[in-house]
């Protein structure tokens, strides 16, 4: 019996050997479908055309990037190219030098009308110069009444109870540029600011609306949207800081 048992014994662990050893061959022979009949790894081609891929790919993207910054070049060129040819732009540019010049002075000077609203005022009310109020009286600005006993009439539009309307006005006539822009830094301190030292175009623009300047309901909007659009806040940095 002890003999048997034993026989047994071994039987069962020789048995479980022989599982082991047919476990091993499976690994092997799983092992073996992952490669070729040259014991080569059949990874080597995938990772191969990986790389390839991923190569063509990161080239035609820096080529793509490359097209749409020479095209953005491209635009900005030939949009300088324009405006630097540009009749009505080039006249533009030197409306708000004219205006601007003396304005960003004066402020330095009086610390009273910032230079971007100024040259604002200046573009809206005379359209860039092309008023007759301008070309024959060096008002851009539209103020009314005399300097120094002279004046001219014009029609002017005007919003009376909410209606728009046309009637002849009487607007100051000036020397030159430069003189109305002092009368009208002072004008528009004493009447419609009454506060120096500001360096919000903002708060000047609503002010001018506030106290009614001009009876537009949306002067204002109207100031501050020519001011972003033409960035004419750098010469309000300018007088600012000297």
């Amino acid at each position: 019996l002890n003999s048997y048992l034993l026989k047994q014994d071994i039987k069962q662990k020789l048995n479980s050997i022989g599982y082991n050893k047919n476990i091993k061959g499976v690994l092997k022979m799983k092992f073996k479908i992952k490669t070729n009949e040259n014991g080569n790894s059949i990874w080597y081609p995938i990772i191969a055309f990986v790389i390839v891929f991923g190569t063509v790919g990161l080239l035609y993207g820096t080529y793509k990037i490359r097209q749409h910054i020479n095209q953005q070049n491209l635009i900005k060129s030939e949009k300088a190219y324009q405006e630097a040819h540009d009749p009505v732009l080039k006249q533009h540019r030197k409306f708000i030098k004219q205006v601007s010049g003396p304005s960003v002075a004066l402020y330095k000077k009086n610390k009273q009308v910032l230079p971007s609203i100024v040259t604002a005022q200046a573009i809206l009310e005379s359209d860039w110069g092309k008023s007759k109020l301008y070309t024959n009286a060096y008002n851009p600005f539209g103020i009314k009444g005399t300097y120094e006993g002279e004046s001219i009439s014009y029609d002017t539009g005007e919003y009376i109870n909410g209606k728009h309307i046309t009637q002849v006005a009487q607007f100051r006539k000036y020397p030159d540029l430069q003189t109305a822009i002092e009368d009208h830094s002072e004008a528009l301190y004493e009447k419609f600011l009454h506060k120096s030292g500001m360096t919000s175009y903002k708060e000047q623009a609503k002010l001018l609306q506030k106290n009614t300047y001009a009876t537009d309901p949306d002067y204002a909007k109207k100031l501050i949207k020519v001011i972003e659009t033409h960035k004419l806040a750098k010469y309000d940095k300018e007088a600012i800081n000297n």
